[in-house]
């Protein structure tokens, strides 16, 4: 049997798969899997919520390099399951308090953080050192190749973009090119209505 490119021939397998009961019609028979044993079942459902579970994900985090703080990662995560890694890129908890809406604001060495409902809602970084729009980005665990950002005098912003509602990159100076900090804004506003 000559095998073509890893392949067998079209001929060779056309006659494994046609077959002549008696008749002058070809038939294909075509073979079942066997079924899956609940016990499959079960243990293929434990391992996808595994690995797709944000709890695994968040422990076997590895903070990607030329990342100065992962923004993208921590947006909308629980606090108490990324704690030791805001706490290893972001520094040490100087400051906790609450804003006028009840949202509870952490400030730590690096940054602040404002959490909603127990997930990171907002992320504001100083950066170590101005930097173009796209480096920012990168720097802060986005991607660069962003297709619009909306030009004010004193920032940029980017809305919509990787499951965030806002980014906006405040300016250096006005109307200066020059990034030095960087706001992510996760959760969409909702309307609230009055009772």
């Amino acid at each position: 049997m000559a095998v073509v490119d890893g392949y067998v021939p079209t001929v060779l397998t056309a006659l494994l798969l046609v077959a002549c009961n008696g008749s002058s019609e070809p038939t294909v028979r075509a073979v079942r899997p066997p079924a899956p044993t609940p016990e499959a079942i079960a243990e293929k459902r434990v391992r996808e919520e595994l690995r797709t579970s944000p709890r695994n994900l968040e422990v076997n985090y590895e903070k990607p390099p030329g990342v100065y703080i992962d923004a993208q990662f921590l947006g909308g995560r629980r606090w108490e399951n990324v704690r030791t890694i805001i706490l290893d890129q972001f520094g040490p908890l100087l400051e906790q308090t609450i804003d006028v809406r009840g949202h509870e604001v952490k400030r730590l060495e690096r940054g602040t953080i404002t959490i909603e409902g127990g997930e990171i809602d907002e992320v504001i970084i100083p950066l170590p050192e101005p930097l173009r729009r796209e480096q920012a980005m990168i720097a802060c665990g986005f991607s660069g190749l962003v297709d619009h950002y909306l030009s004010f005098t004193r920032e940029y912003r980017v809305t919509q973009f990787q499951s965030f509602r806002r980014i906006i990159l405040h300016r250096a100076a006005p109307n200066d090119d020059m990034v030095v900090k960087l706001t992510a804004q996760k959760k969409q506003n909702r309307v609230q209505e009055l009772p």
